[in-house]
């Protein structure tokens, strides 16, 4: 009986010991190996590893000029048009995660979270997804008037598009709600001209004097036409330059209407394949492209618009030429600032050029 208590209080005693003894020590983490680096010899199948980039800080506008900011909102659309005379545009606002940052680019442009006019170049989210998070959660007021291209409640089928509508025709807010037509002028002050050069008409399935047969809300991007002094500016949201089961060319059909060479061009939908081609290109003859994205393949389309002219995009881009060995680096811009100051020259990230 001895034997056997001795042995249980020595069994305890071992319990208790491993129970309170001390952890062994951690094993040492090998250090992370470092990442590939781009090199000027990258090979077609390389993937190049991007540094991230400081932010570009937007100045605050100045009495007297024009200043356009295309917002950085990797895979979508935004941009703010401040006139001479103060009065401003802010087209698309990219999706909701980015109300935050556009919130705050307002301000620092404006000194105030206020606009005078909205507009849709069309529905997708990437485009209109932050507008209603703007108004409820960050207080933007739009003082004259929310534009697009109109086409009522189902224009577009998606819950997105249905918020939009829901929210800018509310009786108890009262905002004016105007659908654009082909040839209407926005009114941002006496020096600035501004044509709605093509509005689509998703009711008829028309832009540009065309039937539109694709089947993407792309198809029927409103196209703005933007004059100060000899400065001339195209922008045209996301429309579609090839046929496809899903887009419609439209873009031919809108170059027949470029009453002459731009000085400065938004790429269409951030310059992929699809969009931007040789007509449209051929019409606009831009000295200078934007290109809002978050990231980009080697598209036909980014080939023409390097062949165009100057190019700055608000994501650094790394693609190869159509030899398929020389790199092409396009800088990171961030947010990509243009002033213009009587309209003799423009202003791209410091870079003066002369309007044509």
């Amino acid at each position: 009986m001895k034997n056997i208590l001795r042995f249980w209080i020595w069994f305890v005693l071992w319990l208790t010991w491993v129970a309170c003894a001390p952890p062994p020590p951690p094993t040492a983490t090998p250090p992370p190996t470092a990442l590939p680096q781009p090199t000027a010899t990258m090979q077609p199948s390389a993937t190049p590893t991007l540094e991230p980039m400081p932010p570009t800080e937007v100045s605050r506008w100045q009495p007297g000029q024009l200043m356009i900011v295309l917002l950085d909102v990797r895979h979508g659309d935004a941009q703010l048009i401040v006139s001479p005379t103060g009065e401003s545009l802010l087209i698309d606002v990219g999706e909701q995660d980015y109300a935050p940052t556009i919130a705050e680019k307002i301000r620092a442009v404006l000194g105030k979270l206020e606009v005078d006019y909205f507009l849709a170049s069309h529905y997708h989210v990437d485009h209109i997804g932050g507008l209603v998070s703007l108004f409820c959660d960050h207080g933007l007021v739009v003082r004259k008037a929310v534009l697009d291209r109109g086409g009522g409640a189902t224009a577009y089928d998606s819950s997105v598009y249905r918020g939009y509508y829901a929210y800018v025709n509310a009786p108890e807010r009262a905002f004016k709600h105007i659908r654009l037509s082909p040839g209407d002028k926005i009114d941002l002050g006496p020096a600035l001209k501004i044509d709605a050069l093509a509005v689509g008409d998703s009711d008829a399935r028309t832009n540009c004097g065309m039937t539109v047969q694709g089947k993407n809300d792309n198809d029927y991007s409103i196209v703005l036409w933007l004059t100060f002094g000899a400065f001339d500016y195209w922008t045209g949201g996301d429309l579609s330059g090839m046929d496809t089961l899903e887009y419609t060319n439209v873009e031919a059909a809108c170059a027949k209407f470029v009453p002459r060479p731009a000085d400065l061009f938004k790429a269409n939908h951030h310059a992929i394949s699809t969009n931007n081609n040789a007509s449209l290109l051929q019409a606009l003859q831009p000295q200078v492209t934007l290109i809002s994205l978050d990231g980009i393949g080697n598209t036909d389309a980014l080939m023409r618009i390097v062949k165009a002219g100057s190019v700055f995009a608000t994501n650094r881009i790394i693609a190869l030429a159509e030899d398929k060995k020389t790199p092409i680096l396009i800088n990171d811009s961030d947010d990509i600032i243009v002033i213009s100051r009587d309209g003799s020259e423009f202003v791209v990230e410091g870079t003066v050029f002369k309007s044509r």
